[in-house]
This record gives C-alpha cells, sequence and structure tokens, in this order.
C-alpha cells in the first residue's frame, strides 16, 4: 500500500517477548507504549521467513502507518467516487523520516523496561 512499517527486535528475556499485541495490552507496563507510539502497536510475533537474515530468535514488536488519515499512495481506489477527493484531502503521507522517529520511541520505551 506504499506504507511504512517500523519494528523493534526484543531477545529472549525481555519481559514482551513472546506476547501477542492482546496480551500486551493486559499487561500494564504496555499501555505507555501502546498509546506512545504513532497508530499503536500494530504487531508482535517472528519475521516471515523472507526477512530470515534479520529475524534471528528475536520477537518482533511494531507499528505502521497505515490509519485512517494517513495516505496510502499504492492503495487501489475508486475515483468515480465523489467523496473520495474530499478524503483523500485530509490524509497525509508518513514518509521514513516519520516512521524511524517513531520506531526509536518504540525502542526506547522498550529498553527501558528491560
Amino acid at each position: 500500500m506504499g506504507i511504512w512499517k517500523g519494528f523493534v527486535g526484543l531477545e529472549e528475556g525481555h519481559p514482551f517477548h513472546g506476547l501477542s499485541i492482546e496480551e500486551l495490552l493486559k499487561h500494564n507496563d504496555a499501555m505507555e507504549i501502546f498509546f506512545g507510539v504513532y497508530g499503536g502497536l500494530t504487531m508482535a510475533g517472528r519475521l516471515p521467513p523472507k526477512y530470515k537474515e534479520y529475524a534471528k530468535n528475536y520477537w518482533w514488536i511494531g507499528c505502521e502507518t497505515s490509519h485512517g488519515a494517513d495516505l496510502m499512495p499504492l492503495l487501489k481506489l475508486d475515483m468515480s467516487d465523489p467523496d473520495m477527493a474530499k478524503m483523500l484531502s485530509n490524509q497525509t503521507y508518513k514518509d521514513l523520516h516519520f516512521i524511524r522517529k517513531e520506531t526509536n520511541k518504540l525502542a526506547k520505551y522498550l529498553i527501558k523496561l528491560k
């Protein structure tokens, strides 16, 4: 969809290693993290096999830029809909600089818990 995602890899021994998003939401320390990064946490788990060189034995937690006010340049839209132009005019594109900032913020939150 032309969006950016940012992930932080957690080593075994981190309190959030192995926890799903649902389990993280039950963890008191996760609330600051969940609401502290853009759009909240959207992923927790292992990376797909195609990223095996990065995956190692980490548990990955991440966020992304595919929320209501985010422009997704590769999303196929019905431009014959008159309301589509109005909707698109309110969206903004979140670039690489933006997701790096959010991913670094996520990493800082997670380091505090170790």
